[in-house]
């Protein structure tokens, strides 16, 4: 309708932009202001899903405006392609409003204001913009959001189909069907929704009608993995109430089965962290006001027997402290002490030390030429009483993870002192002291890999001699000893 005009035109879409377009081509040919033109777009009011799975999708509306003058196919409009990228996604928006702010938009480009959407601060602009990042926005939460369930179904593939439930703030299931197209292109799947269904059988993306919510099964064999899963993962020390609900916004929390577990985890808040802060001041207390800083190794070994870093210095052992030239080209590192060692005061002289003996001699590297030393200086224990004889036994006990922490200072110190051009780290406990907690021991079999660490530019990993002489078959005993000759052999190679 044009200036003056006193009717109006009511048109009554079907939903989607290519509807609009079409009529929106008229309107601007015929010059009809927005405000005299009503839309009208059932699907924008509130959702009346029709029940089934797999129910047709609603036949478009074959709506004609009442009274919209000039030719219904009209002409191409030429608009910044920005504009008509964004017009695909605020025709998402659940309002009719978006119909009336889109053609408010669309008509001051085509009348002259090619830069229109440059300009934030006028209304139509910033209403439309609103409109973009909310869709967007759900978007992103549906990403987030939805939760799969798998089925029985001999018509999917392997016979499995997997269903979720998801309540949309706006008409996003069609859009979003691609993003879940590429991201699950291997299993059969369904999304349902109030508003519409789509569903992937591995060749395409079909929409139906909008579903109620007891078409979707409720559970499956996996939730259970998925809830352990999150309780593991949940960080009391990172508990923002008002921060957690914004991301996750109480209107999902009915799809989401780990959020049934939510109340549960933020009830044990104080206790997780209670033990959190105990851990780090336990953790904090190390050997560091123990160790002489910068000192020379004859320094570091008068001052290691007054070091009281934890608790195994009152255990009625005494520290063994590293061995070897300070100039040493190669340092080896091993876990700890053992009980002849302690007794001895020197590191590697018991069983496992005369195998380690024996490898050095066959690599041909003089152990007098070499660092030895251990990740944690304290001998670890328990105590055994000998059946059937006077005395007791001392039993190897591995080094905790917090034992090996406080004791880093030392080794530190050490190898600050020595610079090795190699090191060989005999052992998970040595390897996870340089490399960290999530290191992996590698297989005998296994190439070695000198790698670099903070101790040195070649940093390779064996074999404890222990474990060569604990292994429970002659065969595994040679697939050790082969992977520790061939690291020590590797090591010498660049510094004979």
């Amino acid at each position: 309708m044009k200036v003056g005009d006193t009717k109006s035109a009511v048109i009554v879409l079907d939903g989607t932009l290519d509807h609009w377009r079409h009529h929106v081509r008229a309107l601007a040919a015929s010059g009809d202001l927005p405000e005299s033109v009503r839309w009208v777009d059932p699907r924008r009011s509130p959702a009346e899903p029709t029940g089934g799975l797999f129910a047709s999708a609603p036949p478009a509306a074959a709506a004609e405006p009442t009274q919209a003058k000039g030719d219904a196919s009209g002409q191409a409009l030429l608009l910044p392609r920005r504009f008509v990228e964004q017009l695909k996604t605020v025709s998402c928006f659940r309002s009719e409003e978006m119909w009336l702010v889109a053609y408010r938009l669309l008509r001051r480009i085509v009348m002259g204001e090619r830069d229109l959407m440059e300009d934030p601060l006028d209304k139509d602009v910033t209403a439309f913009l609103r409109m973009e990042k909310a869709v967007r926005r759900d978007a992103h939460k549906m990403h987030a959001f939805v939760r799969f369930r798998c089925i029985q179904d001999a018509d999917a593939r392997g016979g499995e189909r997997f269903i979720a439930w998801y309540e949309p703030s706006h008409l996003i299931v069609e859009r979003e069907a691609e993003f879940f197209r590429k991201r699950f292109p291997s299993m059969d799947w369904s999304i349902l929704s109030p508003d519409r269904c789509a569903h992937w059988d591995g060749k395409e993306v079909t929409i139906t009608a909008g579903a109620t919510r007891d078409a979707a099964p409720t559970d499956d064999e996996l939730e259970e993995l998925w809830c352990a899963y999150y309780a593991s993962i949940f960080n009391p020390a990172r508990v923002k109430l008002k921060a957690m609900t914004a991301e996750m916004p109480r209107k999902f929390w009915h799809t989401l089965p780990e959020t049934q577990q939510i109340p549960d985890l933020l009830a044990d808040v104080p206790r997780r962290l209670a033990e959190m802060a105990e851990t780090s001041r336990r953790m904090a207390e190390s050997a560091m006001p123990f160790v002489p800083q910068g000192a020379p190794l004859a320094e570091l070994k008068d001052a290691l027997p007054g070091c009281e870093g934890c608790e195994l210095f009152s255990n009625h052992t005494s520290a063994v402290a590293g061995e070897g030239p300070e100039n040493a080209s190669i340092a080896i590192l091993g876990e700890q002490p053992g009980d002849l060692e302690e007794q001895a005061g020197r590191p590697f002289v018991g069983p496992a030390g005369q195998v380690l003996d024996e490898l050095l001699s066959g690599a041909g590297l003089p152990r007098e030429k070499l660092y030895l030393t251990n990740a944690v200086k304290h001998f670890r224990h328990e105590v055994q009483f000998k059946s059937g004889e006077r005395g007791k036994r001392r039993l190897h006990k591995r080094p905790t993870l917090e034992h090996v922490s406080r004791c880093q200072p030392w080794f530190d110190a050490e190898m600050g002192r020595v610079q090795p051009e190699t090191l060989i780290c005999l052992g998970a406990t040595a390897a996870r002291s340089v490399f960290g907690p999530t290191f992996r021991m590698p297989s005998p079999g296994d190439a070695p890999i000198a790698r670099t660490s903070r101790y040195a530019k070649r940093t390779h990993v064996t074999f404890h001699p222990a474990a060569i002489l604990r292994a429970p078959t002659p065969e595994r005993r040679d697939s050790l000893t082969q992977h520790a000759r061939s690291v020590f052999e590797a090591a010498k190679g660049p510094t004979s």
